[in-house]
């Protein structure tokens, strides 16, 4: 996945062939057409603007994703509570498989603790006075019943924020091939051009972005 670092260098380095292209477009553009050149000019601020959307984006599936997590934390200790007073009342064994006692629940899976929340909340509607009996009233099931929907509504959120993100993250990288397609392209088509003009075509050679360090000079001899 491309850096933030090759973002911002593709970005700097357009800006230059921007100004380049302000004098050079009308000889260049018999040489590649003007779509390359047009299209360039829409591709590059593109990478600026999807790369702070793709940041606000990751933003707020991080947000979405403590959310849930911290719903899910919440429903998953009643609903353990639930389970240990209904072992620890010693109820008969079909209430517990019922309630869901014994069950794996994980609180990063969000659908089995959803799960384990509805099994607790169907066997207080089938064994209402044994629950009762250990010390679960109707509070406890109505506030399972109302995490359980809250963490519903974050878990959908939290879909949908990863889902936001992974589109913009693909445009933004879509836009960054593009504009290195581009930029490649004009200065190839200016190597041709300004071929007997090496101070000019210096200029465009120079914007080629780099990413790898500049080799250390060697140390003096003795």
């Amino acid at each position: 996945m491309p850096s933030s670092v090759e973002f911002e260098n593709h970005y700097r380095s357009s800006e230059k062939l921007v100004e380049l292209l302000k004098k050079d477009r009308g000889k260049l553009e018999p040489r590649v057409g003007a779509g390359i050149i047009d299209g360039f000019h829409s591709d590059y601020p593109l990478l600026r603007l999807t790369a702070l959307d793709a940041l606000g984006a990751r933003r707020a599936k991080k947000t979405a994703t403590l959310g849930q997590d911290e719903a899910a934390q919440r429903l998953a200790g009643r609903v353990m509570a639930g389970r240990g007073a209904i072992k620890g009342g010693k109820l008969n064994k079909e209430i517990q498989t019922r309630a869901g006692v014994g069950r794996p629940m994980n609180t990063k899976t969000v659908k089995t603790v959803l799960d384990g929340a509805q099994a607790l909340v169907e066997a207080y509607t089938q064994f209402p006075n044994e629950l009762r009996s250990v010390g679960i009233l109707p509070a406890d099931i109505e506030q399972i019943q109302a995490l359980s929907a809250a963490l519903s509504t974050k878990d959908s959120m939290q879909e949908q924020a990863k889902l936001t993100s992974m589109e913009l993250t693909r445009q933004r990288n879509a836009a960054l091939k593009r504009v290195k397609d581009a930029i490649s392209v004009i200065i190839g088509a200016a190597g041709m051009q300004f071929v007997d003009d090496p101070d000019r075509l210096a200029l465009y050679q120079a914007i080629l972005p780099t990413t790898k360090n500049s080799a250390k000079p060697a140390a003096p001899k003795a």
